[in-house]
């Protein structure tokens, strides 16, 4: 064999084995006391990148859980003041109320309540102005996100909330669809004037358009009328009117000593429908010599004496020196019945009388003025055919052959401009076929004469026209009157829903009458389209926003937006934007850019209930209760300002619910889930680790016995020297 002393092989190669253990045990020794597999960048440089990638990220999310938990306490602490403010509210709308019952409070009272609702204003603006999380105050406005339009805002954009970066932008509207409207029904006598009349500043949706009074003509009409009276005689016209009488056959001579005794006359009398007086025996004492006159007087004055006829009924001389019993007044409203004469020589002083009834006779003229779209402001006589009418049909009948021939038909057709109805039994009715205020009729009393005509239908002359009846039509709760509607012929009225000079007013434009009655009662539905926009932030894609309604609207990549409202009457346009965001920021993950915002817009009272239309009062700290309108006023600022700030409650509930615990929950899942990941790469498998222990003890055993042999191979040369 060979043997060489210079150098031992066999013992550097324990030794470079022993080395190797050493070390590989005293890193296992390492591993196991520290708990980590990877304890210098050595041991896994790619691990060791990775890993501290992971404790970065494990790290962050742990302070990000801490952010966003104290953030929830921040949102609630200003949500709880908002509740404060609410509940205030609700006792403001109660006092509100309670003040508008004006007919039992005295001014006292109504004090108190505006005193308490100023008390709570105050204390709104309190709110307000300290809620503050730390030294951060969250209500005043200083933590709002603040767009305002810099440029004449012709394209009427109402900016509602932003969701804008600081700077300048632009939103640029166009008009793609103007606003059109349908109706659900024409049976009333109202329809949309042309193709959808047109509709204005209206909203999208079902309106409603009620009749609430339907147009009727003029309209006058007479009293009972006697058309047979008492004693079965018909109603008498003629061109001359006459009274009711009763003549001596021959003229009255002076009374001489033959003819002188005592005279009797048996009268019944009817006046105006009335019920009769009765037979009523009249007597006269006439005495020789007594010349006619005197006899008419001694008549007279028997008449007078009697309660019944006295006033009524009278005695006269006839144009042929007759004695005449008459009724006083002319007119076919007044009927004398003679049941019997007698005395000492009837036929001697006055030829005898023929006894039976008679009626007076009216005047057969009429005098009206009437204004209707054929007849304006027109004063005529209706002249009805003479004779004796024993029914209300047959002498309305000639009455409208009059009518016609004073007023005449409306065009070509068969209508009357003015016509007269049996209305009851025994009334008439004269009315003019055009409706509205703007319609009327008068009935004149010309002369003595034409006035007889008048009482027997028992009726008056008029001083004022009598006008037709407006239709009122309510459009969305605000009404107007329809006061000319022409007799089956088309006009057109505009519908309002607001008044003249209100805030939004809008209207629809209304064909009327189209039918030969009027405007009828009922209800309509007016189903609104409004017009369509196509709307673009920072000339990013276009969104299409209806008129009237609030609309989100974004830049290209949606990293910005704006909630906003066009106007109903706009026609589109660009308009320039700055934006100053002082919103609350959260930063809500562990990595840059992972953050979340909310503004809070200015909670004190002037800057609450701003913008209601036909309000007197601008905002919340405005209001007063002291007076009728006041007070309803004031409970509409109140409820449009509790709609608001439960608007900004459930914002802020919104943002705790879905940005912040939302997120909370998912941040500690990635916080365990990256936990766990990063001890998988960078914590010691103790049982794997114990094991490698194990296997470098014995191999360090094992070389340090080997190195020992080692070095004793090179003692047996010595052996050489024996």
């Amino acid at each position: 064999m060979s043997l060489r002393i210079n150098n031992n092989i066999a013992a550097i190669n324990a030794h470079r084995n022993l080395t190797m253990t050493t070390r590989e045990l005293s890193g296992s020794m390492e591993k196991l006391s520290s708990g980590y597999r990877i304890n210098r960048a050595a041991d896994d440089p790619a691990g060791l990148v990775i890993s501290e990638q992971f404790r970065a990220q494990i790290a962050g999310l742990g302070q990000a859980i801490e952010n966003s938990e104290g953030s929830i306490n921040m949102i609630q602490t200003a949500e709880g003041a908002l509740n404060e403010i609410n509940n205030l509210l609700i006792s403001m709308r109660e006092l509100a109320i309670h003040a508008a019952n004006e007919g039992f409070n005295d001014a006292d009272q109504l004090a108190a309540d505006q005193a308490e609702i100023a008390n709570a204003i105050a204390t709104i603006d309190r709110i307000a102005q300290n809620t503050q999380f730390g030294t951060k105050k969250l209500l005043d406005g200083t933590k709002d996100n603040v767009a305002t339009i810099t440029s004449s805002n012709s394209a009427d954009v109402t900016i509602l909330s932003s969701g804008l970066s600081t700077g300048t932008h632009s939103i640029q509207a166009t008009k793609t669809a103007d606003s059109t409207a349908t109706l659900n029904t024409t049976s009333l006598g109202v329809a949309l004037d042309g193709t959808n009349g047109t509709p204005t500043n209206l909203t999208e949706g079902i309106h409603n358009i009620d009749v609430l009074q339907a147009s009727a003509g003029a309209e006058k009409v007479s009293g009972s009328i006697d058309i047979n009276d008492a004693f079965g005689n018909g109603f008498e016209v003629a061109a001359v009117a006459g009274s009711a009488l009763h003549t001596s056959g021959a003229a009255l001579i002076a009374a001489g000593a033959a003819t002188e005794g005592d005279y009797s006359v048996v009268l019944n009398y009817q006046e105006n429908g009335e019920a009769v007086s009765g037979n009523q025996t009249l007597t006269a004492s006439i005495v020789d010599g007594d010349s006619a006159a005197v006899q008419v007087g001694k008549w007279n004055t028997a008449l007078g004496n009697n309660t019944a006829l006295a006033g009524k009924v009278e005695a006269a001389l006839g144009g042929g020196g007759e004695l005449v019993f008459q009724s006083t007044n002319e007119g076919t409203q007044y009927s004398l019945k003679m049941s019997s004469f007698s005395g000492v020589d009837t036929a001697t002083l006055f030829g005898d009388f023929v006894v039976g009834s008679d009626r007076g006779i009216s005047e057969n003229v009429l005098n009206f003025t009437v204004n209707t779209a054929k007849n304006t402001a027109f004063t005529a006589d209706v002249t009805v055919l003479a004779g004796t009418y024993t029914s209300t049909s047959a002498l309305v009948s000639e009455v409208n052959v009059g009518l016609t021939g004073a007023f005449g038909l409306i065009g070509a057709t068969t209508q009357q401009d003015i016509t007269a109805d049996v209305s009851g039994t025994d009334q008439v009715k004269f009315w003019t076929a055009d409706e509205g205020s703007e319609y009327t009729i008068k009935m004149n009393s010309s002369g003595a004469d034409t006035a007889q005509l008048q009482k027997a239908f028992d009726m008056t002359a008029d001083t004022v026209a009598v006008a037709g009846t407006d239709a009122i039509v309510s459009f969305d709760n605000y009404s107007t009157s329809v006061t000319a509607v022409n007799y089956d012929s088309t006009g057109s009225v505009t519908l309002y829903n607001g008044a003249d000079g209100e805030s939004g007013r809008g209207s629809i434009d209304m064909t009327v009458a189209t039918a030969a009655n009027g405007i009828n009662l009922g209800n309509l539905l007016l189903d609104v389209t409004a017009a369509k926009f196509d709307i673009r932030l920072d000339a990013g894609p276009g969104t299409s926003v209806t008129a009237g309604k609030d609309a989100f609207i974004y830049n290209a990549d949606r990293t910005e937006s704006l909630k906003i409202n066009i106007d109903l009457t706009s026609t589109g346009g660009t308009e320039t934007i700055q934006n100053t965001d002082s919103s609350l920021v959260f930063q809500i993950g562990p990595n840059v850019g992972q953050t979340a915002n909310i503004g809070i817009r200015n909670m004190a009272a002037s800057s609450l209930g701003r913008g209601i239309a036909g309000n007197m009062f601008q905002n919340l700290s405005q209001i007063d209760v002291t007076t009728v309108q006041g007070a309803q006023d004031a409970q509409s600022v109140v409820d449009s300002v509790i709609n608001d700030v439960s608007t900004v409650r459930g914002t802020l509930g919104s943002f705790q619910k879905n940005s912040l615990e939302s997120n909370l929950r998912n941040l500690r899942i990635a916080e365990q889930n990256l936990t766990a990941a990063e001890s998988m790469i960078r914590d010691t498998d103790m049982a794997q680790e114990m094991s490698n222990f194990v296997k470098q003890q014995i191999l360090l055993q094992a070389g340090t016995a080997m190195l020992a042999q080692a070095n004793q191979v090179p003692q047996v040369v010595l052996s050489l020297f024996g």
